[in-house]
């Protein structure tokens, strides 16, 4: 069905999907080991890079006060990114592990939610249906490709330690490329302004070519470029 293409409707999905993975791994995240666990880690900020990209910059340029919203879910995850870290760094024998994992759960569910409700409904208003299964369409694409490029780690990088979630975004930019879609204005690879994408135009795919409050163990970090 083409609905089932459109780009708010797989998003939604793939919210559920994590929210179940999420609950299995909490299950048993002994037995399901660290090996799915870091292919969940991979598979969510590649979801939230794919949103930066897609979703976020029609929020800021069609809805009301959409800048504002669009910063607040950059702030949600960045704060999703740090819990997650965090969270790997942990042995999944442990009782920390469950806590900390506990809290990216809460905080995911918590960002999917506040999505769902506060930009979803509204985007249906002022994005013609043609474009939200086109933008459907790409983001299903870059979800099947991002997760496996090869060079994707979640390891801080020999050049500066350059954070998971920013280097995923570039790995997604250059399949948008691939793809023959623009990338958001204002993103180059190797940026670092978490919130760039929400401050440029939004994608025109007819071309080819608030904040969460952190359990107390997790420092508090502001996004890192100035709220517009």
């Amino acid at each position: 069905m083409k609905s089932a293409q459109d780009l708010l409707h797989v998003l939604a999905r793939d919210h559920r999907r994590f929210d179940e993975r999420c609950r299995s791994f909490l299950d048993a995240p002994t037995r399901r080991g660290e090996r799915l666990l870091r292919g969940l880690a991979i598979d969510l900020l590649a979801h939230e890079a794919i949103e930066q990209l897609l979703l976020h910059p029609i929020v800021a340029e069609r809805l009301p006060s959409g800048q504002e919203l669009a910063i607040h879910r950059l702030e949600e995850e960045d704060l999703l990114e740090r819990l997650l870290l965090s969270a790997l760094r942990l042995p999944l024998a442990s009782e920390g592990f469950r806590t900390a994992f506990q809290h990216v759960h809460r905080n995911l569910v918590e960002h999917t939610d506040r999505e769902e409700l506060e930009v979803f409904p509204y985007l249906r208003h002022v994005v013609d249906r043609r474009d939200l299964r086109e933008l459907g369409r790409v983001y299903t694409t870059l979800m099947v490709r991002v997760p496996t490029r090869l060079h994707l780690r979640l390891e801080p990088d020999d050049l500066g330690g350059r954070r998971p979630l920013l280097r995923i975004r570039d790995a997604a930019c250059d399949v948008l490329r691939e793809l023959g879609q623009r990338v958001p204005d204002g993103i180059e690879p190797g940026r670092d302004e978490l919130t760039s994408p929400v401050r440029c135009l939004v994608i025109d795919v007819t071309q080819p070519a608030t904040t969460l409050s952190p359990p107390a163990h997790v420092p508090s970090e502001p996004a890192t470029a100035p709220r517009a």
